[in-house]
């Protein structure tokens, strides 16, 4: 139910077309102020709020006024005095007004409301509609009795008037206009009056908008805070969490391109530094808007580029002294962002001076490494010093590439950040890594660790770490959560291997994906070395042409593995991959059978809860039947799942007070679908544990 109060300066959906002409100035002049993150400067999607505006933007795009004055087969700029922007007209802009007063008189409509004030402005322009409509009918009827070549010219001559009037297109007649236009009035004549919007979304307390437009996502939250006044001042609390600052590559550039038109790349690149130094300055000067930023998104394309061309002479490369100026620009962003939390890193470099602004950032916890570079001279800086450091950093994701060497040395980056307490390493493609220097290993220190992600990690830097925890004697005094996941299987050897490596760490929940073998010899090691743990996922590869989280055949049968259990003290989740017939139904009534018709059945209601409201189901699933072993055998498991790429069946166990009967309540998960319970806490989402707060006082180890 939308609001009242309609923003003048943003055209919202089915807004009279009219007033379109009037706001156009304005509608451009917000644009280029950059009134959303990333909308010249990042070219991301923009908000649509009117109806058919996405439509009409598909056909019209828009670039940024640098951009539109260039010549993109030359790379020069037309004379500015000479460029003119025209926008041929599309039927939409008609659509937008039959649609608009349909959508008052059927009662329907869009984020603007349903108001008095919106219909009598809209009334007026449907009104003046049909006097020019009905008044170019008249004279076509009354010129068709004395029918001459000046009066078809003049007639014609008047119907285009009328087209550019209305914005319509040449191609559009005058009978396929009529014939729209008594559509409309037909269905006026069946809702004669317009219905008016009494209840409103922001007569809703403002706490509970709050929490609304929190949960939606930035799209959502930005449609929203284009609608009126008061929904704008509380969504810019939520869509300016995040901003983003991109050095751009115009999109009709490739590295596969460039070498064969005259595109001029060093005028592009002033140009696309030009574009985030805008992006800056409306940041610098709005600090409103700077002290909500909690993530900032940092983004060099031009890297990007550079790495994916073929050749040793790189059109894409640029001088110390532009990137410098760039190192400036993020780093001023850095300083506005008084609130910030999260920074994300995307193909940049790590010069000594960004890692100088990112260490005097002190509310900055979380730091993101998408495929960047340590340069040498950083490298051998972090090794011979350690006062270059991130000390506040509580939170290291790293993202590196085997097809990019160079990523490969944001291993050092664990030397600059200390004290994290979660640290997330994930490795794309097939192909070997270069291993860091010796000297690296010796500098390590993770004495405050405490969850650890690998993921995909090549087996070179899998034996390295795996030695480096075995030898520090602090690096897993407080290791809790440890996650492998690996996309093809691992040998039971290789996997004991890192479980002797961690045997001196607290663990408490241990995640295992992609396990080739999956003997009882694993079972024996973890419930030897962690009696303690409590929550245990472990993923079998059915084959070397398995890699993802699917279901998969185990060689062995399932109640065999869940003697092993009777081991653990404390364990209250378990996740497997276990195949099982996923149709292999039992049918209801032989539990009627087993119970000797008695009603209700005992059995079904003493072991199994469907969580149904009115009625039995004809038949249920065995799969969740499963668990009854392993909670015979581990009194303190309180839920078994299985996956199937996400979490496709939990069953949740209850043992009654007074009987100790085991009850199941099972429940079920499409594939794929997104799952209501809380795994996060026994599992990674996006391959990274969830974020922890700095210590108050780092752990000296």
């Amino acid at each position: 139910m939308p609001s009242s109060e309609p923003v003048d300066d943003i055209t919202c959906q089915s807004r009279s077309p009219g007033s379109e002409e009037a706001n156009e100035h304005t509608h451009l002049k917000l644009k280029s102020q950059f009134c959303y993150p990333g909308w010249d400067a990042t070219f991301s999607s923009r908000v649509f709020l009117s109806l058919y505006e996405e439509e009409e933007a598909s056909e019209h795009p828009e670039w940024p006024e640098e951009y539109d004055m260039m010549d993109m087969g030359s790379g020069f700029l037309f004379n500015t005095s000479e460029t003119t922007h025209t926008h041929h007209p599309t039927i939409y802009f008609m659509l937008r007004l039959f649609d608009s007063i349909r959508g008052f008189h059927k009662g329907y409509l869009d984020l603007s409301g349903r108001h008095p004030e919106r219909y009598y402005e809209l009334q007026s322009q449907w009104n003046r509609f049909l006097c020019g409509l009905l008044s170019f009918g008249a004279e076509t009827r009354t010129s068709q009795e004395r029918d001459s070549f000046d009066i078809a010219d003049s007639r014609l001559k008047r119907w285009r008037r009328f087209q550019i009037k209305w914005h319509l297109p040449e191609s559009t007649s005058y009978g396929q206009l009529l014939k729209c236009t008594q559509s409309v009035l037909r269905e006026l004549k069946q809702h004669p009056v317009p219905e008016f919007q009494v209840a409103r979304l922001t007569d809703l307390p403002v706490e509970v908008l709050d929490h609304a437009i929190g949960l939606a996502s930035t799209a959502q939250a930005k449609a929203l805070s284009c609608t009126c006044h008061k929904l704008n001042d509380i969504g810019q609390r939520h869509i300016f969490r995040t901003w983003h600052m991109k050095l751009h590559v115009p999109p009709h550039v490739t590295p596969f391109n460039v070498e064969y038109s005259d595109i001029d790349l060093p005028l592009l690149a002033h140009y696309s530094r030009q574009d985030l130094e805008k992006n800056a300055e409306f940041v610098l000067s709005a600090p409103h808007i700077s002290h909500r930023v909690q993530k900032l998104v940092l983004t060099d394309e031009w890297w990007v580029n550079r790495r994916a061309h073929p050749h040793d002479n790189n059109p894409f490369a640029l001088g110390m002294d532009f990137y410098k100026s760039v190192t400036q620009t993020f780093a001023s962003v850095l300083r506005a962002a008084s609130n910030l939390s999260t920074l994300a890193l995307y193909n940049l470099e790590i010069s000594v001076e960004l890692a100088r602004r990112i260490a005097e950032t002190p509310t900055l916890h979380t730091l993101e490494l998408h495929l960047c570079h340590i340069p040498h001279t950083v490298r051998k800086k972090l090794v011979a010093d350690a006062t270059l450091v991130f000390p506040q950093i509580a939170n290291l994701r790293v993202y590196m590439d085997s097809s990019f060497p160079e990523t490969h040395s944001q291993w050092y980056s664990l030397l600059l950040c200390p004290h994290i307490r979660t640290l997330s390493v994930v490795q794309f493609g097939g192909g070997p890594f270069p291993a860091p220097d010796a000297v690296f290993w010796m500098k390590c220190r993770l004495n405050n660790l405490e969850r650890l992600s690998l993921d995909n990690i090549d087996s070179g830097d899998l034996a390295e770490l795996a030695e480096f925890l075995l030898n520090s004697g602090t690096a897993m005094a407080y290791l809790t959560h440890f996650k492998l996941h690996m996309d093809w299987g691992v040998p039971d050897s290789e996997v004991l291997t890192l479980l002797l490596a961690l045997q001196t760490a607290p663990l408490e929940v241990l995640v295992l994906e992609g396990l080739a073998e999956a003997e009882f010899v694993i079972f024996e090691q973890i419930i030897s070395q962690y009696p303690d743990l409590v929550a245990l996922t472990l993923v079998r590869r059915q084959n070397r042409n398995q890699h993802h989280n699917k279901f998969a055949l185990w060689p062995h049968a399932s109640w065999e593995y869940a003697s092993y259990f009777q081991g653990f003290k404390a364990l209250r989740h378990f996740c497997w991959n276990f195949r099982t017939e996923y149709w292999d139904a039992t049918p209801s009534t032989l539990l009627a059978f087993e119970s000797g018709f008695s009603s209700p059945s005992p059995s079904a209601k003493d072991h199994l809860d469907f969580d149904l409201a009115d009625e039995v189901p004809p038949y249920f699933l065995d799969s969740h039947w499963m668990a009854l072993p392993f909670a015979a055998h581990c009194p303190t498991l309180q839920s078994f799942s299985l996956m199937d790429r996400t979490v496709d069946m939990v069953c949740r166990i209850h043992r009654s007070a007074i009987t100790g009967a085991t009850a199941l309540t099972p429940k079920y998960y499409p594939t794929h679908s997104s799952v209501s319970w809380n795994v996060q806490q026994w599992n990674t989402t996006a391959s990274h544990w969830p974020i922890l707060s700095p210590l108050a006082k780092p752990r000296s180890g």
